[in-house]
């Protein structure tokens, strides 16, 4: 089944492919999402998002843009759909990702960082450079890992908290409606929430709930057309 692209702008709304087929839950959902992505995106300033509903994802979300321009794009499940609440919610949270500028700056450096120390170290394996340096190249690898992890883990939290906001300025009860997505979020699994998350990109679903009932601010970077 192929993607359901709608371009939501402040002043438009359109679904060019209107061949995808959808059930009259979905197809009654589109107009409401319409008009929540057009007030999020006046929020955080935007001129239009771009959102892409694809089943592939399921119940999943993800944020990105293009060398091409300036538009946010979103992509959500079409699972998402069938729940309003958490649609809100993940929708909130992906433009959040956005206008604060998240996936850039610091976080580009420390992958790339990562990449090339862990290339090194594989290149000193292969001329056979003496162990400490290899060592050394690994360590650098590992280091630079865990601290684009941190990065990220940073990022979701903010952009939890950013959505709050977003939403309420929306006219919803931005806590109430991220708290509710934060506990439909699957919970990970023993070893994640011992140790596991130091590695990881995403904080533990209880840690992001405690960040919300903290209320601490996030960076807010406003997108520009």
């Amino acid at each position: 089944m192929a993607p359901r692209t709608a371009p939501f702008a402040p002043a438009a709304v359109r679904v060019p492919d209107a061949s995808t087929a959808a059930g009259p839950a979905q197809e009654a959902t589109l107009p409401g999402l319409a008009e929540l992505t057009s007030a999020l995106a006046c929020a955080v300033h935007a001129p239009a998002v771009l959102v892409t509903v694809d089943p592939t994802l399921e119940d999943g979300a993800l944020a990105y843009g293009t060398g091409c321009d300036s538009v946010p794009r979103v992509v959500l499940g079409a699972e998402l759909l069938a729940d309003e609440m958490r649609l809100r919610g993940v929708l909130a949270h992906e433009i959040a990702h956005h206008a604060l500028a998240h996936g850039r700056g610091a976080i580009h450096r420390w992958q790339i960082a990562s990449h090339v120390a862990g290339g090194a170290a594989l290149a000193a394996v292969i001329i056979g450079l003496p162990v400490w340096m290899v060592l050394a190249c690994a360590a650098a690898a590992i280091g630079a890992h865990l601290a684009a992890a941190r990065v990220q883990r940073r990022e979701e939290y903010d952009a939890d908290t950013y959505s709050v906001q977003l939403l309420e300025a929306a006219g919803l009860d931005g806590r109430a409606i991220v708290a509710t997505t934060l506990a439909a979020v699957p919970q990970e699994t023993r070893w994640y929430r011992l140790a596991g998350w130091i590695g990881g990109s995403h904080p533990t679903p209880d840690a992001r709930r405690r960040n919300i009932a903290h209320s601490r601010r996030a960076l807010v970077l406003s997108i520009r057309s």
